[in-house]
């Protein structure tokens, strides 16, 4: 998570599409091929086979013999055909990682600024655009986070909130503008000390084949917190889950790696990221549509939390469902690019823009849906 993945990013918006493209098309024309290969050689084999022994120049052991034989050669070159797509896939995804090795590093990495106990997130004159892309994802835009504050971002897909929050976590780098914290650029901080300030929840979850307990906290073994770890389990909503387990909060993850391990659905996959920021204890927490998988009663459940559990953090909330946002102290919408209402809940209700007719939609919905 630095200036690496910013260019790693830019890259594999272009070439690895092409990459995967290009593997794609050619693990296709090896598999048809195959096939059409195999139809065409069992065929005539057994069409001659067949025929012979019709004719009664080949005996029926002999038919059998060379027919265990032409299944056997028929599916070791089969075989064969399919190891070398395979390889050849596994090279193109390889082209990744020799990408990102060959990237410079140019985050900074010496000593930085002393970290602030309670931040303060600015954003000046900030706009970025993705490579290739002939618009600004994001355009000019300037806020400012007080410490301790709740923002919500909400708007349409596309609109930019998740850019904007990428961009505050320095996986991407602003085209122009620049971001600071308490008055420092977020690149004046040391990268692995200014990360410690973050607490994240993503869309995309990763689990890492290891213990549940190791999956939150990140540590060793004989590092973890056990009363801290209890805690953030029932925060989450995860701890009822986690004790119907055999190994409790010790069972593995990932089934298809570990023998007895447990696989996690959607929604508590979730709720484990969630989890795990909590468990960090970072000054900054960043929740990207952290309920989009959970069930109605959880999702509720989690915005009755939402206070306490961001009590000592300066936070930012991305959600499609607005009901969420009555939580929080202030509200940006995003359209293309820009912040064109600011707010709380009530003030952009009274105001009857943008997030008013939104908010009327998706109320109105769920009633329709009741009746």
């Amino acid at each position: 998570m630095s200036e690496w993945f910013h260019e790693l990013f830019e890259r594999l918006l272009t070439d690895r599409l092409v990459w995967s493209k290009r593997g794609e098309k050619r693990g296709f024309i090896i598999d048809l091929i195959s096939a059409v290969m195999n139809f065409i050689r069992d065929g005539t084999a057994y069409t001659f086979l067949i025929f012979s022994v019709m004719r009664g120049s080949m005996s029926a052991a002999d038919f059998v013999l060379y027919f265990g034989l032409i299944s056997k050669y028929s599916g070791w070159l089969l075989g064969l055909i399919r190891s070398y797509n395979s390889l050849e896939k596994i090279s193109l995804d390889f082209c990744d990682l020799r990408e990102f090795l060959d990237i410079p590093d140019r985050f900074n990495r010496r000593e930085g600024v002393l970290l602030p106990i309670s931040p303060e997130i600015v954003f000046e004159n900030v706009s970025f655009r993705y490579p290739e892309s002939e618009t600004d994802t994001l355009k000019n835009i300037s806020f400012t986070i007080k410490a301790g504050e709740k923002l919500a971002l909400v708007g349409r897909n596309g609109a930019g909130k998740t850019t904007l929050v990428k961009l505050l976590c320095g996986l991407y780098r602003p085209t122009s503008g620049d971001i600071t914290i308490s008055g420092h650029s977020i690149y004046e901080y040391n990268r692995d000390e200014y990360y410690t300030l973050l607490s994240v929840v993503f869309q995309d979850i990763c689990l890492i084949p290891v213990s549940i307990a190791k999956n939150i906290t990140l540590c060793e073994q004989s590092r973890i917190n056990r009363q801290r770890l209890e805690k953030v389990l029932r925060d989450s909503g995860l701890y009822d889950k986690v004790m119907s387990l055999p190994g409790k909060e010790n069972t593995l993850l990932m089934k298809s790696i570990h023998e007895g391990a447990t696989d996690l659905s959607g929604g508590e996959k979730q709720k484990l990221a969630l989890a795990r920021a909590i468990y960090k204890e970072g000054n900054i927490m960043i929740l990207d549509e952290p309920t989009a998988a959970l069930d109605p009663i959880a999702e509720n459940e989690l915005y009755q939390k939402y206070s306490e559990l961001t009590a000592c953090a300066t936070s930012v909330f991305i959600s499609h469902r607005l009901s969420s946002t009555r939580f929080c102290d202030r509200i940006l919408f995003l359209e293309e690019g820009e912040i064109v209402e600011e707010g709380n809940h009530e003030e952009l209700m009274y105001l009857g823009g943008r997030y008013a007719n939104m908010f009327d939609l998706q109320s109105h919905y769920y009633k329709e849906a009741v009746k």
